[in-house]
């Protein structure tokens, strides 16, 4: 088998099957499969996908393992070369395997992925000053806010990769740039795990994905430590997938700041230097600092402190114990940092 397609389901049979069928409606030249993991799975939710799919590799969860489990599942039941990530709430373009495999494959064996690039679904326009905030908002990184429109609007691209500053911090290249306009420069440091084409024998080789880490970080964590083994990660800027934003978890919940706040810190931890992992831990502490005196302008609540705080522990032995296994040098962290990595 050339390729496996793995899409990750969580009660949301109406979009998997957009995912789906999106992928088996492609004409592409290499033998490919789709590997369906389905978390927390009912009997009759099973029984459908394979009724209705009977092509596909159907994988039922007991429990909800989360993004990262369920990809370790869908990798265990693949048999692909290369493992192709499609997020459930995305649809797959025209193109876009064929595309995404030879961009891999040009790469050479020492690219490890390259990432997709993901458009949000709908047209958006730029929220007037003075009209008021909607926690549906989506907020550039220049501070201008987006909200979706009926007529109108622009395309917006959700993301050409990830991007990591030097506070262990990832974000998507090119969040909220009107597809029609440059593109960022920003270093390309790794792939969006919502829409990617990686290499499995360098994903064996790094040691897959890490469950613990549940969703969020989880491929900044893959592609950190693909990194540090040499290899590249890669673009495949016309392997292109519509991305519904946030229909899984929203896209600004205290779920989604406080397990991005956890996994930053473990990630880092595991992979960084010592002046990033310093820089992350000391951010932490002054964000906690200021949450607590400052509740009204509070990132993340006390209730999701004393969550973090009480995990803390068991996350940083855990994140320490896989740097011991990684056997990375110090030197190996620093070299990808200075070149990857940009500023605050």
């Amino acid at each position: 088998m050339d390729a496996s397609v793995i899409v990750i389901d969580w009660h949301q049979p109406e979009l998997t099957r957009r995912a789906v069928d999106s992928v088996l409606s492609q004409r592409v030249d290499a033998e490919t499969e789709v590997v369906l993991v389905v978390n927390e799975a009912d009997d009759a939710t099973v029984a459908a996908y394979r009724a209705d799919y009977p092509g596909v590799v159907v994988v039922p969860e007991p429990t909800n393992s989360g993004f990262a489990g369920g990809v370790a599942r869908g990798v265990a039941a693949a048999s692909g070369a290369v493992l192709v990530l499609l997020n459930n709430d995305a649809v797959a373009d025209h193109g876009f395997l064929d595309r995404g495999l030879a961009c891999l494959a040009a790469g050479g064996p020492r690219t490890a992925a390259v990432a997709a690039t993901a458009v949000l679904e709908g047209a958006f326009a730029v929220v007037p000053d003075g009209a008021g905030r909607s926690d549906h908002d989506l907020v550039a990184a220049d501070g201008r806010r987006w909200r979706r429109v009926e007529t109108g609007g622009q395309t917006l691209v959700n993301g050409t990769g990830v991007v990591l500053d030097r506070s262990g911090n990832g974000r998507d290249r090119d969040w909220l740039r009107p597809v029609d306009d440059a593109p960022e420069h920003a270093p390309l440091f790794g792939f969006s795990g919502g829409a990617a084409f990686l290499r499995r024998s360098a994903l064996e080789e790094v040691g897959g994905f890490d469950e613990s880490l549940f969703m969020y970080y989880e491929d900044l964590d893959v592609a950190w430590r693909l990194r540090l083994a040499g290899y590249t990660v890669g673009a495949a800027p016309d392997a292109v997938v519509v991305h519904r934003h946030a229909a899984s978890s929203g896209s600004d919940s205290t779920l989604v700041r406080t397990q991005s706040m956890r996994n930053r810190l473990a990630v880092t931890v595991r992979n960084g230097s010592a002046r990033m992992t310093a820089r992350v831990l000391l951010r932490t502490l002054v964000r906690l600092g200021r949450d607590l005196l400052r509740p009204a302008a509070a990132q993340l609540p006390p209730t999701a402190w004393w969550r973090l705080t009480r995990e803390a522990p068991a996350v940083l032995r855990h994140a320490r114990r896989l740097r011991r296994a990684d056997r990375v040098s110090r030197t190996a962290r620093r070299r990808v940092e200075a070149a990857l990595a940009t500023a605050d």
